[in-house]
């Protein structure tokens, strides 16, 4: 698979040198939207899947040019170590994304400890609560 679904600080206009690196190796091809729940982490934000499907992440997907090559990179990036998987904030998974009347998979980052002490976005668009913050 090489579509990927951004909603943090791979965005773009988070201007890190990751996302400089990642959008070279890869094509946008829209906005969409993930059933989930968005947390502020502080620095970063979470994703957490909403199986109700009352609530919504916003971002952006793209289709990665080499695939074999960036996940490895956006991996590290994520601190996602598959020696000790039990360790990491985040996973790799294939997600459901919404855009327009469109639905597509791609991966995404999703969080995996616990989400009672966090403060939860609720718009759901972390460009815009980094804006209102």
């Amino acid at each position: 698979m090489d579509l990927l679904f951004v909603y943090g600080t791979l965005l773009p206009e988070c201007n890190l040198s990751i996302s400089t690196q990642f959008l070279i190796e890869a094509e946008f091809l829209g906005h969409g939207y993930v059933f989930a729940n968005l947390y502020d982490l502080g620095d970063y934000p979470a994703m957490v899947l909403d199986i109700t499907h009352e609530h919504k992440v916003f971002g952006q997907i793209y289709r990665l040019h080499a695939p074999e090559k960036m996940f490895p990179l956006l991996d590290d990036y994520e601190d996602i170590n598959p020696l000790f998987p039990e360790d990491n904030e985040y996973i790799r998974a294939v997600v459901k994304v919404n855009s327009r009347e469109i639905e597509m998979y791609a991966y995404a980052y999703l969080y995996t400890k616990d989400v009672l002490p966090l403060k939860k976005i609720p718009s759901g668009d972390y460009l815009s609560y980094l804006t209102d913050k």
